[in-house]
């Protein structure tokens, strides 16, 4: 598989590598150029010195041949440009990394669904440790446009029953609640309490309105 890279940040450059030792072919594209010198000599790839965000660049690294595009920059802006970018020159695998989730239904909307918001799965997988649920094990990105969801439930819903939740479930499905040490399967008579987690496997075009409909919010 052809992978271009577009940021050579730490994570970057832990993903080109994780992708050379599976017999990837990795293109790294980095802005700074003296970054970009020492992750040519670093690695076992081509890394070229551009801005990912301007489409010269992108055609520079024979994006037409790439069966997929990674936006890892630090700025999320670049990343939803490079993508969109990316999106236009027919790449068929898009992920990109945003900080802002207000990026999110714009993404989406394009047609990008692959999007890796790394506050909010620091906060799951934090949250998952001390349940003793390692939610990234199962893996937050499933297939497609299908996501495993946690959502640590908001204190108004507590006592009611799966089955009166204001949801719409052709588009989210409950499957788990961590309870304390306790994981339990979900039925529609199941009663909520407040501090559950309830795990859904949810469409990546409904996740947002899910979270917001569902979710404690952060204090």
């Amino acid at each position: 598989m052809r992978v271009i890279i577009a940021g050579g940040g730490d994570t970057g450059v832990e993903l080109a590598n994780a992708l050379i030792s599976e017999g990837h072919e990795v293109i790294v594209i980095e802005k700074d150029k003296q970054r970009a010198e020492e992750l040519a000599e670093r690695l076992d790839c081509l890394v070229i010195h551009g801005n990912a965000a301007h489409p010269q660049v992108l055609k520079d690294s024979g994006i037409d041949q790439a069966d997929a595009l990674i936006a890892m920059t630090g700025n999320d802006r670049d990343n939803v440009i490079i993508s969109l970018i990316a999106k236009t020159m027919g790449v068929k695998r898009i992920i990109t990394k945003i900080e802002d989730t207000g990026y999110n239904d714009l993404l989406i909307y394009m047609g990008i669904n692959n999007i890796i918001n790394p506050s909010r799965l620091i906060s799951f997988q934090a949250l998952s440790i001390l349940k003793d649920f390692n939610i990234l094990n199962l893996s937050i990105i499933l297939r497609g446009d299908t996501r495993l969801l946690p959502i640590k439930i908001a204190k108004e819903l507590d006592g009611k029953k799966i089955k009166e939740l204001d949801i719409d479930y052709d588009k989210a499905r409950p499957i788990l609640i961590l309870r304390g040490d306790e994981s339990l399967f979900i039925d529609e008579n199941t009663t909520i309490r407040y501090n559950d987690i309830i795990l859904f496997l949810v469409k990546a075009k409904y996740q947002d309105e899910l979270l917001r409909k569902l979710a404690e919010e952060p204090k």
